[in-house]
């Protein structure tokens, strides 16, 4: 029995998919993103006024911040000053030993700021913190 060689026109359609280059690119984005994703800082644009800072407990910790053109945003979701004291009441009343996190905008009025202060506690919320950027 003699073995025939095949001929190019004898072969039929090629079944697989080259995916090398398709993991190259992949391996390439991936180490992109790995690199970028710490670089990354999520939430509200707020510069910070400058002060010597103090360790506080991070545990119970709401995050309040108020942007430079003065809205309000409760753990990154944009609130009324209104929606915020109904949030802290409820939060207050499931866990009183809850501390609010105010980041503001250095440019902001302090009105600002004391009406959030104000709202956190009539809420009843007595553990009360100010984010500043470290002193050079």
């Amino acid at each position: 029995m003699r073995r025939r060689r095949k001929r190019e026109d004898d072969m039929g359609p090629i079944g697989d998919i080259n995916v090398t280059s398709l993991v190259d690119i992949m391996m390439a984005l991936l180490i992109i993103f790995i690199i970028v994703a710490p670089m990354i800082e999520q939430g509200i644009d707020v510069t910070l006024p400058t002060a010597e800072p103090q360790k506080i407990d991070v545990s119970n910790v709401v995050m309040i911040a108020i942007s430079s053109n003065e809205r309000i945003y409760f753990e990154n979701q944009r609130v009324t000053i209104e929606d915020l004291k109904q949030r802290l009441e409820s939060i207050h009343a499931s866990d009183s030993a809850a501390a609010v996190l105010i980041k503001a905008d250095e440019e902001i009025q302090y009105g600002r700021v004391v009406q959030v202060l104000d709202a956190a506690r009539s809420a009843g919320i007595s553990r009360l913190a100010m984010a500043t950027k470290p002193a050079e």
